[in-house]
């Protein structure tokens, strides 16, 4: 399979390089270029402990995007380039790619992406060689290349990182059909190369074969049925011994054939359907999803398996679009198999509701509830640990504007209100939790002058148990434009916070920040500086000098961050 899917690739590479390069010669006085390259520097300064560092005290960034487009031709190409290629848990130190398309012909070079299927292979990229192929109602899309590249264990405090193995990946779509109605077959294939990583390393190296489709249909574009399935094999460690296909039935006719069949080989499917109904002015979408506790895509290195999780989702509007409201609900669970010791149930619902009253004011509502609820499972749980909770969000989002004479008045405000409560009696006073949090803001600009100035009221409060927090303060801050064309933007802000606890600590922040954007026709500087100052705090002091120790980050910090970004556009 490996080798027919490069086969195919570098034979439709080749045929597509050539009829680009033809097009391209013919009609180069049709060529445009269009898209951006910049890059980027960031500094960090501040007096925190190693330990307590969180950022790199420098980085730099450099990119760009572009394409050559023509009649029936494009070539996108995109890279990044930055200082982390020395780091192995960081993104490679160069990362570039292109993808010429002639008609209905598209090709991949370098690291590039193509998404199959969301529970096969998607949300990363290769590196390597892909093509996809669309001819009229013929679907077909392949790839060949590096997953993961080769980390070695680092076990450095200030810059560790896990090893892992280099790991290739080729995969393969074939189907029919439009972008309205289509069916699709999709095969992956993934291997960890146990060569690459340190001696000493832990981590056991697997190989993943998936096979599964996905379908779409469409009713009069309104009715939207589509699904996925998988079926997924992953040997967990290499290094284990292999059975004897000839002993088992299945793993002879159909899995010895695309993996490495050994004990260590667990199999499991994955499901997904959603039918949705659109018309103006109100979408619905019913959705359900099913993954099997030893369902593993190496494609799909995020999706949680053993899930069962059933979906509602709704949006409508009236009144002209003067209301819109949505809401979502969903429940799902673990524990597919029976084989847990205890089962969780999560149910969450969310509404929103947003309203224009008027000329001159909106409010939105928003409300959230998320609860999760532990069962026996083959275990009894005892009430005094049983996981019982739910928490609940409030927000209100008023605002309002004017205009009168020159002078242009926002307001807008936030009310939020958070509760977590436990409904385990054993349970309600340690985990309760309350938080509230609103803000006030103000902005007075002008018709007539390229200025305006703003206002900025916070204010929060934190419960649980017997340990409070509050926090307030203020920010003001001013932007202009300057110069002939006013094309040099500068805003700049100042903030003064107290934050309060319980027990008697206070502590101040002191913030300032300034950013500035000057743009000439094609090109744009932007440069920005945020400085956070947190005073000493005498309580904090007293502390240190009785344990006779002094740590500045928990008693006073200086954090200076700036930032240089130059972007040419074509």
């Amino acid at each position: 399979m490996k080798r027919l899917c490069s086969i195919i690739i570098y034979t439709c590479c080749f045929n597509l390089l050539n009829a680009q390069v033809s097009e391209g010669t013919k009609k180069k006085e049709r060529l445009k270029t269009i898209g951006n390259i910049g890059a980027s520097a960031n500094f960090y300064k501040s007096n925190e402990n190693d330990s307590f560092r969180t950022r790199p005290p420098y980085s730099w960034n450099v990119y760009g995007s572009l394409v050559v487009k023509g009649k029936d031709f494009s070539l996108p190409i995109s890279f990044v380039l930055n200082q982390y290629g020395s780091n192995g848990n960081r993104s490679p130190y160069l990362q570039i790619g292109l993808s010429p398309t002639y008609k209905w012909a598209k090709l991949h070079l370098g690291y590039r992406s193509i998404p199959l299927s969301p529970l096969i292979f998607e949300g990363q990229s290769f590196k390597g060689v892909g093509i996809e192929l669309n001819p009229k109602l013929f679907r077909f899309a392949a790839f060949y290349g590096s997953l993961n590249k080769r980390i070695r264990e680092n076990t450095n405090f200030s810059n560790s990182s896990s090893s892992q193995y280099s790991r290739l990946g080729y995969g393969v779509k074939v189907g029919i059909g439009s972008q309205d109605v289509f069916l699709d077959v999709i095969y992956f294939h993934a291997k960890d190369d146990s060569t690459t990583s340190n001696p000493r390393n832990a981590l056991a190296a697997q190989e993943n074969s998936v096979l599964g489709s996905s379908f779409k249909i469409t009713v009069a574009k309104k009715l939207v049925l589509t699904g996925d399935m998988a079926v997924s094999g992953l040997t967990q460690d290499q290094s284990f011994f292999k059975l004897n296909a000839d002993s088992i039935k299945i793993v002879k006719d159909v899995i010895s054939k695309l993996i490495a069949y050994n004990v260590s080989t667990v199999v499991g499917y994955a499901g997904q359907s959603s039918l949705s109904f659109n018309t103006r002015g109100f979408n619905t979408n019913v959705g359900y999803r099913r993954v099997q506790p030893d369902f593993k895509s190496l494609g799909t290195p995020y999706v949680v398996n053993d899930v069962e999780l059933i979906s509602w989702n709704n949006n409508f509007s009236v009144a002209k679009g003067k209301l819109n409201v949505g809401a979502n609900f969903s429940n799902q669970h673990n524990n597919l198999n029976k084989k847990l010791r205890s089962e969780l149930r999560t149910e969450f619902a969310n509404i929103n509701v947003n309203t224009i009253l008027g000329t001159h004011v909106t409010i939105n509502l928003n409300y959230s509830g998320y609860g999760i609820k532990q069962n026996d499972g083959k275990s009894k749980i005892e009430d005094s640990v049983r996981l019982q909770q739910r928490a609940t969000q409030w927000s209100v989002n008023p605002g309002y504007n004017i205009t009168k004479g020159t002078k242009i008045h926002f307001i807008y405000g936030n009310v939020n209100l958070s509760q977590l409560k436990d409904q385990n009696r054993f349970l309600i006073k340690p985990t309760n939790t309350t938080c509230i949090s609103s803000s006030l803001n103000y902005t007075l600009a002008f018709t007539n002058k390229p200025y305006n100035f703003s206002l900025n009221g916070v204010y929060s409060k934190y419960e649980q148990a017997d340990n409070s927090y509050r926090s307030y303060g203020a920010n003001i801050g001013t932007a202009t434009q300057l110069l002939k064309n006013k094309n040099l933007n500068i805003q700049g802000n100042v903030g003064y916070f107290f934050n309060i606890f319980n027990f008697g600590s206070r502590q101040k922040n002191i913030t300032y920040s300034i950013t500035s954007m000057y743009q000439v026709k094609r090109h744009s500087l932007n440069v920005s500086v945020n400085y956070v100052y947190t005073p000493r705090n005498a309580i904090t002091e007293a502390i240190n000098k009785a344990i006779n120790q002094s740590i500045p980050s928990a008693v006073a910090t200086r954090n200076l961050a700036t930032n240089i970004t130059y972007n040419y556009t074509l």
